[in-house]
């Protein structure tokens, strides 16, 4: 193949594109040591040996020092290499190698999350969430039926409503809209929203 560009993508870093198609990215040092010259042929031994040889243990490298800091859902992990412009076969690679030892599980990381946020957001934002972070539908559906406690929503709802009446000088209809309103924009279901706004509002004035 013939390398048909040579850009400067970032400082010591640069787009190859080989028969006017991008390939991949190569460090400045790299380019001297493939002998990489715009215009010149590129063999195929040499192509694949970047890809293995270079490519692909940096990618894997680059996802294990990924998952060092955070945790990630294979979409996440995906995205994240892809935003290094890493070719779609060597970002499979890489993934699936990080899979095999168990260091992405998008069951895992759906459970930690409700866990940790299951006090404080309603069901239809965590469920808004995973899906945002690419978790699969069937994973998100199984994970939430092992948080099926309607009573525990319901603690969160009074805890959120007594918190946002504590700051209201004067309670009217208007207040009680707004309260409404912001309740159902953080995704907790009206109809259970205003029953628990009323036995509050009942406590408050008894």
């Amino acid at each position: 193949m013939t390398v048909t560009g040579i850009t400067e993508y970032r400082k010591g870093k640069y787009k190859i594109y080989l028969n006017d198609q991008f390939a991949f990215v190569l460090y400045k040092g790299e380019l001297s040591e493939y002998g990489i010259i715009e215009g010149e042929e590129l063999p195929d031994d040499i192509i694949n040996d970047i890809r293995t040889e270079v490519l692909g243990r940096r990618a894997r490298l680059r996802a294990m020092n990924l998952l060092k800091s955070r945790d990630y859902t294979e979409f996440m992990l995906r995205r994240k290499l892809k935003e290094s412009l890493y070719p779609d076969d060597i970002i499979d690679d890489a993934v699936g190698y990080v899979m095999s030892y168990g260091y992405v599980d998008d069951v895992r990381y759906a459970r930690d999350y409700v866990t940790a946020h299951i006090l404080t957001r309603s069901r239809r934002e965590l469920i808004s969430k995973l899906k945002e972070k690419g978790i699969d539908d069937r994973v998100i559906s199984m994970v939430m039926s092992e948080f099926s406690d309607e009573g525990e929503e319901e603690e969160l709802i009074e805890k959120l409503i007594r918190k946002r009446i504590a700051r209201v000088t004067g309670w009217d209809e208007v207040s009680r809209r707004k309260l409404l309103s912001y309740m159902y924009g953080k995704g907790f279901p009206i109809d259970k929203t205003e029953r628990v706004l009323d036995k509050v509002l009942l406590d408050i004035t008894l």
